[in-house]
């Protein structure tokens, strides 16, 4: 019999995502599934969608669980006390997978012996990778940044006692910590499987989590500390070469910010000029404006004179003089 493997998929406002997600995990290739989902307190549609949906699921063992939002940190870790598969698979509800991707993963486990099975994230709406192109396993590039997404496979033998740090809750690096503990405290051992993407959906609110490196700092040096003792040296080298990645991200954002602010400075210099120009010729076309005006009062002027001299006799004399 199939080794079981427990799909856990988390929703929060995610009505218009969360049918595609569900149907890639009905769809599978890998049958003995045990589907549990998370309606993290939503406050859109999600939930009417997931009940209709979860009628038609083809997984005997299939579970929902509804609840108000408490974060996605104390989701997971209800989710691994209700699981009972052989391996986890969690799916956040924006992302979906294809047809063949549990089946491969849990074959690159059994086959290689492996505790943790990671793929690179496509971004299917840009058709491009997210993740760096070099994801083959090692600890050092492990400790140096997060190479395995939280959409692994992971033997749930492994798991034990870990749990998500409620520390890291609503701030970042929750599922890289998950990872850490298990790699450093227990032993698991991660493997890359190139022969599957977890399809990602590259969200506004992804775009900022990505670029928010005073939250992403903030959580990785509280790894750090509470790592440190484990593994001393290799935090401390791989801490360095993160530290000096961040001050060159730093330095570079900080130069693009000085070239856009002088940019920006320079545009406003430029409208400023404009804006003296166009004040000049209003100015101009106001003198302009005045003399027409003049003009045609005198014109009026004229046009009456002429009107009054019409009406003389004598100009009535002269034109009958004209006339003969």
């Amino acid at each position: 019999m199939l080794d079981k493997v427990s799909v856990v998929i988390t929703c929060y406002n995610h009505e218009a995502y969360i049918e595609q997600c569900l149907r890639s995990v009905f769809n599978q290739t890998y049958s003995n599934i045990e589907l549990i989902v998370f309606n993290d307190g939503s406050t859109d549609q999600s939930g009417h969608v997931i009940e209709r949906l979860l009628k038609e699921s083809p997984f005997a063992e299939t579970s929902y669980f509804s609840q108000e939002n408490r974060g996605i940190v104390a989701v997971r870790n209800e989710a691994l006390t209700k699981i009972t598969g052989d391996y986890l698979l969690f799916i956040d509800s924006d992302n979906y997978i294809d047809v063949q991707h549990i089946e491969i993963l849990v074959h690159s486990l059994q086959k290689s012996n492996a505790d943790i099975a990671y793929c690179q994230l496509w971004d299917f709406v840009h058709d491009r990778h997210v993740l760096r192109d070099d994801l083959d396993f090692k600890l050092e590039k492990e400790l140096e940044g997060n190479l395995i997404d939280m959409s692994s496979l992971v033997r749930v033998s492994k798991v034990s006692n870990v749990r998500f740090d409620e520390q890291l809750d609503h701030k970042a690096l929750e599922d890289y910590d998950f990872w850490l503990a298990l790699i450093l405290k227990n032993q698991a051992k991660p493997i890359f499987v190139k022969e599957t993407k977890l399809n990602y959906r590259v969200l506004d609110n992804s775009r900022t989590e990505r670029g928010n490196w005073d939250k992403y700092y903030d959580a990785y040096f509280y790894l750090l500390e509470k790592y440190h003792a484990i593994i001393p040296d290799e935090i401390l080298k791989a801490s360095q070469a993160n530290i000096k990645l961040w001050l060159k991200s730093y330095l570079e954002n900080n130069e693009k910010l000085t070239e856009a602010n002088q940019k920006i400075q320079e545009k406003d210099s430029h409208i400023s000029n404009f804006q003296k120009e166009v004040k000049t010729l209003k100015n101009l076309l106001s003198a302009k404006e005045e003399e027409l005006n003049s003009f045609e009062k005198e014109l009026d002027e004229k046009n009456r004179e002429l009107e009054a001299i019409k009406n003389t006799r004598i100009y009535k004399f002269l034109q009958k003089l004209k006339g003969n």
